[in-house]
């Protein structure tokens, strides 16, 4: 993996404001309107550039609401497109409009993150169809309009918290400075660190991990400066130099405060796959799909590890504090209250407490993972008991493992003996996920790189 060498200030300084490199390039046409509000150009650049996979296209006509279709909605593509239908209407625009594609699975799952963000969509039955003239606008082609929906998002259906936190990040990144020597205070350091954990990456493949890897560059760079102005810059140079990476995102935590908006969609997928199965595997395999690789096509995975415990223990925290203060605020109101009225506090009070409950789980579950679920992992794949919640839970990790490190193996038919060497794999990949999110002292010896074997992946048969 790389690694950051460089020690002096001037070094750090110079790789703090360099993001990822990738060979990613997305052309379009620009309108540079200077009255424009919303997203700049480059932005909407680096948006594409996120989506371009997902066959995601958005509309260059500003003066109309920014449009956008997405074939096979997967987590990135959701976040990002309600990301940036909420920096519009955080920008002064009424209306933000969306070209899906009419998978209503897909769209159950928007509306679900969308809740979350204190955003409220229609129902998927009372979405319209687009007509042909405005898939021509917005640059669809290969689909009808019976294949597609129309999504309005209007300013009404969005709660002001979610703009009033919006526009806070939009004011951050407007303060920011993109070199860490010109930082003076700390509050400009934490608008910078926003700045850099919300806003797209435009000259690269904008991941929330290239913009987490941005981050830490940035922090890391502006300690090392810190330290080289210090008496004994030797020591404090190499504190900062031994600093590890979730150290550092602990400590950007804690100075940033509540999670940003712009992460809080992709920590409501992570958080929603660990409370269904108790355990970050899923959460990690989610993750790791959308990270972008290194040079040499590889990727971390402890770095990955690293950034969904942070977004998990980061988001549920966030979460925890924002039920707290409305537990406070309910509670007042209780002291008034009688009947009806009483009664509908008290059970709100109570749903805030069990949320409170669960993420506190989440929490647990994430820094101190069992290996239970992984030790019985191939015996509950093959029970007998298909009913089971364990037979359910082993067969959906086995699928996210396999997506995740072996995707050439799926819908292919194995014998016996491939099959079994495969799902050997697939537990020790488990094993290794979970002792990843384990304390070193109390990490399995059982799971371990050494112990993967090269499965042969059978030839496609021929007509």
């Amino acid at each position: 993996m790389a690694k950051n060498n460089k020690t002096s200030a001037a070094a750090a300084a110079a790789e703090a404001q360099g993001a990822p490199e990738n060979n990613t390039t997305v052309k379009f046409p620009v309108n540079n309107n200077p009255n424009t509000k919303g997203m700049s150009q480059s932005d909407k650049v680096a948006y594409i550039g996120a989506l371009q996979n997902e066959r995601a296209f958005l509309m260059t006509n500003t003066e109309k609401p920014s449009q956008c279709t997405i074939d096979g909605l997967t987590m990135l593509a959701q976040v990002s497109i309600l990301d940036v239908a909420i920096t519009e209407i955080a920008s002064g625009n009424s209306v933000a409009g969306l070209i899906i594609t009419a998978n209503e699975n897909n769209y159950n799952a928007l509306m679900g993150m969308a809740i979350e963000r204190g955003i409220k969509l229609p129902e998927f039955k009372m979405l319209p169809a687009p007509t042909e003239e405005q898939l021509k606008q917005a640059g669809v082609v290969g689909l009808l309009p019976a294949e597609t929906r129309v999504v309005t998002i209007d300013k009404k259906d969005v709660s002001e918290k979610t703009i009033k936190s919006k526009k806070k990040e939009m004011e951050s990144v407007a303060k920011a400075v993109s070199n860490p020597a010109e930082i003076k205070t700390p509050e400009q350091l934490k608008a910078s660190l926003t700045a850099m954990l919300v806003k797209p990456i435009s000259d690269g493949i904008d991941r929330p991990d290239a913009r987490v890897q941005r981050t830490i560059k940035f922090y890391r760079g502006y300690l090392t400066i810190q330290a080289n102005a210090t008496e004994d810059k030797t020591a404090a140079v190499n504190e900062v130099k031994d600093k590890s990476r979730q150290k550092l995102l602990d400590e950007i935590a804690e100075i940033v405060g509540p999670c940003p908006f712009a992460l809080t969609g992709t920590a409501y997928f992570l958080r929603k796959r660990s409370a269904e199965t108790g355990s970050p595997i899923s959460s990690f395999c989610l993750y790791r799909r959308s990270a972008v690789p290194e040079k040499d096509n590889t990727i971390d995975d402890q770095y990955v590890a690293d950034i969904v415990r942070i977004l998990l223990l980061w988001s549920c925290n966030s979460r925890i504090a924002e039920c707290n203060e409305v537990i406070k605020e309910q509670k007042k109101h209780l002291e008034n209250e009688k009947g009806a009225a009483k009664v509908a506090t008290e059970t709100a009070i109570r749903a805030n407490e069990t949320a409170i409950e669960e993420l506190n789980l989440i929490i647990t579950e994430t820094t101190n993972p069992s290996f239970e679920v992984v030790d019985a992992l191939i015996d509950n794949y093959k029970s007998d008991k298909t009913d089971s919640e364990e037979y359910k839970l082993a067969h959906r990790l086995v699928g996210n493992i396999i997506d995740t490190y072996y995707p050439e193996f799926k819908g292919k038919e194995l014998d016996d003996e491939t099959n079994e060497a495969l799902l050997k794999n697939v537990q020790q990949r488990a094993g290794i996920i979970v002792n990843m999110f384990t304390d070193p002292l109390s990490q399995s010896i059982n799971y371990k790189e050494s112990n993967l074997v090269e499965v042969p992946v059978p030839e496609e048969k021929k007509g």
